[in-house]
């Protein structure tokens, strides 16, 4: 058979199909027909059928999802399935383009907000389409969209519990009831308290979350409620107006309320001053605020308490730290001051209501509490306090026993009016000190200046401060040296401000080192002074008289004591003149002096010039003592 006759007959059988299946699908409404074998040449072709899908079911739900569900179409192999929705695509877990082996059978479109729609469900064989009639579906609530967050109580007070309920609503806002089960969420908006507590919600198990981190609510048709202080309980803990939000990741609130939380009951107290480096004697304002336990100022704390303030010492000069009442009287520290809070916050007014002055120049924590309240916690500030002007020089030894003669440092502090140290008092000063009498000898007692130079006690003497200090240095800047022994005083002047105390001390006598004359008198003439270790006498006349006592001194004329037995002394004179009673014995004990005295008489006519000599006779030897006569 030629080629011509055999694509003749093909041609004829797919006329004969398309005609067959035209009528089938006339006849019936839900098949076509089709060639189940397509090509050339003698191979039979046969003809099959596809079943038009139909719609049993589409149901819409709330939460915006429409569920679809169609019976299996008929067909000699596998069929695929895609639908539309509005002539687009769906949503969901709907097939939106058919594929081999998807031969599904319902299918859930979801993300749909309030409306009608409108579906068509597609079967495909092979090259070959069947669709559906249209079947349509009324969404009403739509999926959620977002929360209304709401609060029990929009004014709480600071770490009390505030009910929250949260509803998931659509874009239309009503509740998505299908929004249910355990959701983490997320709160924002408060801050934490200013010493440091976090606000927080509990979660669905009871533990209290932090704002910031996920918190598990269970929701129970779209609304998430406290249920026996579970599921949503709020605390706040910072004071003042603040806005909430929540969100689960995906939605968040829509309706944020603002929250005004009040501050809690006083709890402790914050003590602040108007300056940390106050002089002293001067005022400094004090500042005390009342706190909750969370740092907020507790505004309800008003009208007059009874505080007490505690931390500064006395002064040197025994001034009391102090701080005014609210009457203006200043109370001393540690006793009960009355003041007057103004919601919550104490201020100086003029002079009164927390006016402090100290008077120690010195660090000082001051603190202050609320007796009457027994959680009260004290406060506390470091106030260095800086010493006010000098207006008094004190006197310091190294030694209040020193030995005449010998070196003893002295320690010149200027003080203010309170007895602290006057740092500002520095630099060269011309100090004139006062006091310590010359020695027998006539030497007189001196102070080293800052140059090295001994001064003569009474006049002007150039130190050197250093805050406030002049003290020795390398033997000079305030060496003193005293000549005479036995008691004494020494205090100081600049010309301005001068020693409120002198220094008492007790001069002893320096080593033994001479014979001296001691308690001398004449008959007549003049007697020359000092009669110490020489003597002159002058216009005695003929048979007169010197007489005297024999002492043992110091190399200034002081006298010593308790020299011990077995000192001797031997008195003479020139010839011509005679001594009554020249062997005298020095006492052993007390001062150091012989026990009798002597008698020189000039001759009885004629001129002289005669010399007395006080010699050791037995015991240490020291250097003698003269006197010399004429008449």
């Amino acid at each position: 058979m030629s080629g011509h006759r055999v694509r003749d007959r093909v041609v004829f059988a797919a006329l004969l199909g398309v005609l067959l299946s035209a009528l089938l699908l006339g006849a019936t409404g839900s098949a076509f027909g089709y060639f189940t074998t397509t090509g050339s040449g003698t191979v039979a072709t046969g003809v099959g059928s596809l079943t038009v899908p139909t719609i049993s079911s589409a149901k819409a739900a709330v939460g915006g999802t429409v569920t679809l569900t169609w019976p299996e179409s008929e067909a000699p192999g596998a069929i695929a399935y895609y639908v539309t929705r509005n002539g687009g695509a769906p949503g969901g877990n709907c097939p939106s383009q058919a594929e081999p082996e998807n031969e599904v059978g319902t299918c859930i479109d979801g993300g749909l907000e309030p409306g009608t729609y409108t579906y068509k469900v597609v079967a495909k064989y092979r090259s070959w389409t069947a669709t559906s009639s249209p079947t349509s579906a009324k969404v009403t609530v739509g999926p959620a969209d977002h929360f209304v967050l709401t609060a029990a109580s929009s004014t709480p007070k600071a770490a009390a519990s505030d009910s929250l309920t949260i509803t998931a609503k659509d874009k239309a806002g009503s509740t998505v009831t299908t929004y249910t089960g355990s959701h983490p969420l997320t709160f924002e908006g408060a801050a934490a308290s200013s010493n440091g507590r976090a606000p927080t919600v509990v979660d669905s198990t009871g533990t209290a979350i932090a704002f910031g981190s996920p918190t598990a609510l269970t929701f129970t048709n779209g609304i998430a409620s406290v249920d026996n202080a579970k599921n949503g309980v709020m605390k706040l803990y910072k004071a003042g107006a603040t806005t909430i939000s929540v969100t689960d990741g995906a939605i968040e609130s829509a309706v944020d309320p603002t929250v005004t939380v009040s501050a809690g009951s006083m709890s402790e107290l914050a003590l602040s001053a108007a300056t940390t480096t106050p002089t002293v004697g001067s005022t400094d304002a004090l500042t005390v605020t009342a706190l909750d336990a969370y740092g907020n100022l507790a505004t309800s704390y008003t009208g007059s308490h009874n505080l007490v303030y505690s931390g500064a010492a006395a002064a040197p000069a025994g001034n009391t730290p102090t701080v005014t009442n609210s009457s203006g009287t200043a109370t001393a520290f540690g006793s009960s001051t009355k003041t007057t809070f103004t919601s919550g916050v104490t201020t100086v007014s003029g002079s009164k209501n927390g006016a402090m002055i100290l008077y120690k120049a010195a660090a000082a924590e001051i603190s202050v509490t609320e007796g009457t309240k027994s959680s009260t916690t004290s406060a506390a500030i470091t106030e260095t306090a800086s010493p006010a002007a000098a207006s008094s020089l004190a006197l310091a030894a190294s030694t209040t026993a020193p030995v005449a003669g010998a070196v003893d440092s002295l320690t010149t502090t200027a003080l203010d009016a309170y007895g602290n140290v006057a740092t500002s008092y520095a630099g060269p000063r011309k100090i004139t000190f006062s006091g310590p009498e010359a020695s027998p000898s006539g030497a007189a007692a001196t102070v080293v200046d800052s140059a090295g130079t001994a001064v003569n006690v009474g006049s002007a003497t150039a130190l050197t401060f250093t805050s406030g200090v002049a003290s020795v240095t390398s033997s000079t800047n305030g060496v003193l040296k005293a000549a005479k022994s036995g008691a004494a005083t020494l205090s100081a002047t600049d010309g301005t401000i001068s020693t409120v105390g002198a220094l008492a001390f007790t001069v002893a006598a320096g080593p033994a080192a001479n014979l001296a004359w001691s308690a001398p008198t004449i008959s007549s003439g003049t007697l020359g002074s000092p009669c110490l270790f020489a003597c002159t006498v002058t216009e005695l006349g003929s048979g007169g008289t010197f007489s005297a006592k024999v002492a043992v001194t110091d190399s200034l004329g002081n006298v010593v004591s308790n020299l011990g037995s077995g000192h001797s002394v031997s008195v003479t004179a020139t010839a011509g003149s005679t001594v009554a009673g020249g062997s005298l014995t020095i006492a052993s004990t007390g001062l150091a002096e012989s026990t009798a005295s002597f008698t020189y008489t000039s001759p009885l006519a004629g001129a002289y010039a005669n010399t007395i000599t006080a010699a050791r006779s037995a015991g240490s030897a020291y250097a003698g003592a003269i006197a010399t006569t004429s008449g």
